[in-house]
């Protein structure tokens, strides 16, 4: 039995272990899966803001360099002085009304006036730090260059300008022309990819200085090389020989994806930090969950089949300890019986007997075994309802054994009722079956073997006697 239960252990183990694996199996399987899908997807959100970033920043580029190669915008800055600023003031606000752009702008490098859609806004200083931008510009090897500023012309809101050299065909400077773009309207274009991927963009120049980002606090005045982050990537952030450049950062709490994007045209980078933090944790956090509840079910499937097996023992040794004819039990469960009152009625009185058929044989050899079954059960039958509250068992063939919890005096008495009841029995007057039936009590010097070897002898005495009689030995 004691094997069984440890055979059932084994297999409920192995299961369980099996069950665990896999479970933990598919968790570095699938957990690999969505991050690389977390990372694909982050490579895919990143390109679709670099698209939409390139496109509505790269058009306003062509715009001003399409002013910048206009040749009545040249003809006009030839004959500056005698043209009318009327018209280059209508032809400043004609391309505002066109694209919608929040500024449109001409300086003329002979005057140094600053033209505005709204008019003459006023004359270059060099002397003027909010002009120097226009030196720093015009002494550089670009033909346009991108600058974030704040627009003296509209109550110094953030803008992005777009600067164009305007050349004549000897490649002297006429002027700078471009548009400028509100900041908001590029804030309001990452905010809206931040909420809808849930990450965080920057529009960073080639130094790392951030050009652009929903925070207006942080543009021109923050350095991401100055965030521990970006630190640990260094100069490798800004490589241009890899269009999209992929950093994966994580620790035990933190998991993150940096996405690294040159736009060539801006000469910017744009920068992408996904957290997959939180989709990590509610990735484990599922997991355990599942975890738990395939522990539960396979506990309480597990306690089920114990539970099973339990009554399946119960039911085998109960199979084991009974007769073939299965009304009581056989030898075996007797055996085991007599050893458990040896240790544990040590202080009171029981008995033992041995019981035989007489004239059982003629059964057999006259009506066939088949009756003498019959004979056989419909005595046991009796014999197990009036022994109830003792112990009944068949030894082998017509011969039986029990165990009577009184004195051997009080078994004799008790075993001799029981013999007259068979005694006059209809079916068995019929069939001339009587019992003899020898009796001993135990004593203290007994042996499993000694008592049974007395009660054997005064069975023997019965049968010597006549038959149909108890004998107290």
């Amino acid at each position: 039995m004691k094997q069984r239960n440890k055979a059932g252990l084994l297999i409920s183990l192995i299961i369980l272990i099996g069950i665990v694996a896999i479970v933990c199996f598919s968790f570095i399987t699938y957990s690999k899966i969505i991050k690389d899908d977390v990372l694909n997807i982050s490579k895919l959100t990143s390109t679709n803001i670099y698209s939409e970033i390139n496109n509505e920043l790269t058009k306003p580029i062509f715009v001003s360099l399409t002013m910048a190669n206009d040749s009545f915008v040249k003809q006009w800055l030839e004959q500056e002085g005698t043209a009318q600023n009327q018209d280059i003031i209508a032809y400043l606000e004609g391309i505002r009304d066109k694209y919608n752009y929040h500024s449109v702008f001409l300086i003329s490098a002979k005057s140094l006036d600053y033209y505005h859609y709204n008019g003459l806004f006023k004359t270059i200083n060099p002397q003027d730090e909010h002009d120097q931008w226009y030196y720093n510009f015009i002494n550089q090897d670009k033909l346009y260059a991108l600058d974030v500023d704040q627009d003296e012309v509209d109550h110094q809101r953030l803008t992005i300008f777009i600067n164009c050299k305007i050349l004549d065909d000897q490649g002297n400077l006429l002027g700078v022309a471009g548009v400028g773009i509100e900041m908001t309207y590029v804030q309001e274009l990452l905010k809206k990819f931040e909420n809808a991927y849930h990450l965080e963009a920057f529009l960073v120049d080639q130094n790392g200085l951030v050009q652009a980002h929903t925070n207006p606090d942080l543009i021109e005045n923050k350095n991401i090389n100055d965030l521990a982050l970006y630190t640990e990537m260094g100069s490798s952030l800004y490589d241009k020989t890899n269009p999209l450049n992929v950093f994966k950062n994580a620790n035990l709490y933190n998991q993150q994806y940096i996405i690294s994007h040159y736009i060539d045209e801006l000469n910017w980078y744009l920068i992408i930090r996904k957290d997959t933090s939180a989709l990590a944790q509610s990735f484990n956090k599922q997991l355990y969950y599942d975890l738990f509840i395939v522990i539960l079910v396979l506990a309480s499937v597990l306690l089920i089949v114990q539970k099973i097996l339990k009554k399946h023992n119960a039911l085998m040794k109960k199979i084991a300890l009974l007769d073939i004819l299965g009304v009581l039990s056989n030898r075996k469960d007797f055996d085991q019986n007599l050893k458990n009152t040896f240790a544990c009625r040590r202080d009171q009185p029981w008995s033992v007997f041995l019981m035989d058929l007489d004239h059982f044989k003629d059964v057999n050899d006259t009506h066939g075994h088949l009756q003498g079954d019959e004979i056989l059960k419909h005595v046991m039958t009796l014999c197990k309802k009036f022994l109830s509250n003792h112990l009944i068992t068949r030894w082998g063939g017509d011969e039986f054994s029990g165990i009577v919890y009184l004195d051997g005096v009080q078994a004799a008495e008790k075993l001799e009722a029981l013999r007259i009841q068979i005694a006059n029995d209809p079916l068995l007057l019929e069939f001339n079956v009587t019992v003899s039936i020898g009796v001993t009590q135990a004593i203290d010097i007994d042996t499993e073997d000694s008592i049974i070897h007395r009660a054997d002898n005064a069975l023997y005495q019965s049968k010597s006697n006549g038959k149909n009689r108890v004998t107290l030995h």
